[in-house]
């Protein structure tokens, strides 16, 4: 039996791509042959508490440590896509190594990352096994926590790391949308059946979905309620699941690569515990509406069974002594002859035990006997089938790694990849004796240390954080929209002391007061003059921040109307969406040109000062180093090798 793997994860919107680029490389690596994407929810950013999170950021806090805590990869991603550049004394906590990955794709540095690894119950990949992983790594009270999360559920984390002492705020970073689901997806689902895996990441998430298709009125949701199966990632999504009556319910870990596992390792006991599908009938419009011509014999049935419970009751009525009285009767007779019967049972018992035990253990020893004879005879086949298939399939593999290790190095410009997939294709050669595959190995082995000698320049990630930045060209700050700033401040202006003047507020009973007060009268002149000039300067900044002044290198930059603005930015985009073009055809001259311009119209017109900018042109700069002129070897060695292995495989058939 085919399966299809029922993808029902929530749908960010089009701009969003690290994830959704991620998804596409895993289910294609997998080589799943039936895939359907049936999304319950999308997800709608809300772009005001983007703007919260930004400024709690820049924020000063009393507390040693600062964290952002991320519930989920959607918020993930969302949030890093508009933020930019990731602050150097700010932690990034996460659910899970599948969580921990996309935020360093995402730009975050993997020394602040915080996520945990799910070695044992203590660090489970969920809520319960990062809190316990925070109360190792920092100390009770000492963290300033922002958890961005979806509406509604998990609640129950901010609480257990306000129990530790932290202060902890909330911020939810999007909304969910239910997409109402029509009957030609319904259909397309139901018509699965037992060949129907879904995948679901919420509780949400299957709620909503039954009860959508519980709308559509169809028998066929009972068949897939109870012989679909279900892969869950944490155990509240599990009991959701069967408390609304799916019957194969099945809890994993989080990630795709998880639920290929599951699909590899199950797939022959999916196969034997399925059960058969009953055909249903087909619902028409003649038995689900009755015939306007067939109403009298309604009528008719009706009457005839209100008169046979009448008669029955009568019946019943009458013959209620009688029953009693022979009831009675039959009692007394039933107990005299049940205890003449135990005496005889007692006698019969007694004889026949032995002969029920002996009899019995016969069966069990000739029956345990059989089976075993059945197992080792299976045992015996098995391991004959494996011995003559062991090499078959280890070459068949390594087929397989060498043709993506030329995928990844052709196509991609994927070093790191090929290289990895020739390593594992010479570790499924260890220990082999036949020549041909000794070749094949030291064939790999030459081409492997040729490919390790090159530069491991990820194109795909690279283009990736490029798509970030093309996708971010319109919320750029530009000069023509920043405010002007003053040089100078009212301290500046209103440097020295002002000295009260003290009047005396006794007489003078000194015998000396006549001969001072000459003295005592020049020095309150001075005090006097100080003072009319230092209201006169406060008076002179009032009039002089009346004009603020901004300099600027271009002064053309400041002039730029909002449709040149818009001009600008769509320059901007084109110039980028031709850097990437460049780099995915490895087209390093122009690739610089590219760069060169798009780097020449953001230190121009835009604010470098921004977190923005300023990751997009890291972005930029990280681009340009990558060395595009490179000779990528072509695996003439390995090829030649393999090409003689599979043919004296095909010999030794014949």
């Amino acid at each position: 039996m085919t399966y299809t793997l029922v993808v029902c994860k929530p749908k960010l919107p089009e701009q969003y791509l690290t994830q959704r680029v991620e998804l596409k490389r895993a289910l294609d690596e997998a080589g799943l042959s039936k895939i359907l994407y049936f999304p319950v929810f999308d997800l709608v950013p809300d772009f005001s508490t983007l703007g919260e999170i930004a400024a709690w950021l820049k924020q000063q806090s009393e507390k040693p440590n600062r964290l952002v805590v991320f519930v989920s990869p959607s918020v993930l991603e969302i949030v890093l896509t508009h933020l930019g550049a990731w602050p150097s004394n700010v932690f990034c906590g996460v659910m899970g190594k599948q969580s921990a990955k996309l935020a360093a794709d995402l730009g975050v540095p993997v020394g602040q990352i915080i996520a945990p690894t799910g070695e044992g119950l203590d660090e489970s990949e969920d809520s319960d096994g990062l809190a316990r992983l925070l109360a190792r790594q920092f100390d009770a009270g000492t963290c300033d926590v922002l958890v961005c999360k979806g509406p509604r559920g998990r609640t129950e984390f901010p609480l257990k790391l306000e129990g530790m002492g932290h202060h902890v705020r909330v911020i939810e970073c999007y909304d969910r949308r239910v997409i109402e689901q029509t009957d030609v997806q319904s259909n397309a689902l139901f018509e699965l059946g037992a060949r129907a895996v879904l995948w679901v990441t919420s509780s949400e998430t299957i709620e909503v979905l039954d009860q959508q298709l519980a709308l559509k009125s169809d028998p066929r949701l009972t068949i897939l309620r109870e012989q679909s199966t279900v892969l869950t990632t944490h155990p509240r999504i599990t009991a959701k699941c069967r408390e609304l009556g799916y019957a194969h319910v099945v809890q994993i870990a989080t990630g795709i690569q998880s639920v290929n596992s599951w699909l590899t390792s199950n797939k022959k006991s999916m196969d034997n515990n399925k059960p058969i599908s009953a055909a249903l009938p087909p619902v028409t419009s003649s038995t689900a509406i009755a015939q306007p011509g067939s109403q009298w014999l309604g009528k008719a049935a009706f009457f005839i069974s209100i008169l046979s419970f009448v008669l029955i009751l009568l019946i019943a009525f009458a013959g209620k002594n009688q029953i009693e009285k022979t009831r009675m009767a039959f009692g007394e007779r039933i107990q005299k002859e049940s205890t003449t019967l135990d005496l005889v049972k007692e006698d019969i018992g007694e004889s026949s035990d032995l002969t029920k035990d002996l009899k019995t253990r016969f069966d069990l020893l000739e029956l345990a006997q059989k089976e075993e004879a059945s197992q080792r005879a299976s045992l015996e086949e098995v391991y004959n089938s494996l011995l003559a298939s062991r090499t078959e399939v280890s070459l068949s593999e390594v087929e397989q790694l060498i043709s993506i290790a030329k995928r990844q190095l052709y196509l991609l410009g994927n070093v790191k990849g090929a290289s990895i997939a020739l390593s594992q294709a010479i570790e499924l050669l260890e220990g082999t004796e036949k020549p041909s595959l000794l070749n094949l190995r030291t064939a790999l082995e030459k081409d492997l240390s040729e490919i390790n000698a090159l530069p491991t320049d990820d194109l795909l990630r690279l283009a990736i954080s490029l798509d970030s930045v093309v996708n971010s060209v319109e919320s750029l700050p530009m000069l023509s929209s920043a405010q002007a700033t003053t040089d100078q401040t009212l301290a500046e202006l209103t440097e020295g002391p002002v000295t009260a003047v003290a009047a005396p507020s006794e007489p003078a009973l000194d015998a000396n007061a006549d001969q001072s007060a000459g003295t005592e009268s020049t020095f309150s002149v001075e005090q006097g003059w100080a003072l009319v000039k230092q209201v006169a300067k406060a008076v002179w900044y009032d009039i002089k921040s009346l004009v603020e002044v901004t300099k600027v290198n271009s002064p053309e930059v400041l002039l730029l109307s909002s449709r040149q603005e818009t001009d600008l930015r769509n320059t901007l985009r084109l110039s980028l969406l031709n850097a990437r073009i460049s780099l995915l055809s490895r087209q390093a001259t122009l690739l610089k040109s590219d760069l060169e311009r798009s780097a020449g119209l953001i230190n121009t017109y835009f604010d470098t000062q921004a977190l923005q900018v300023q990751r997009a042109q890291s972005v930029l700069n990280e681009i340009s180093e990558v060395q595009l002129d490179l000779v990528l070897p072509e695996l003439q060695a390995t090829t030649a090798a393999l090409r003689l292995a599979v043919a004296g495989q095909k010999g030794e058939r014949q």
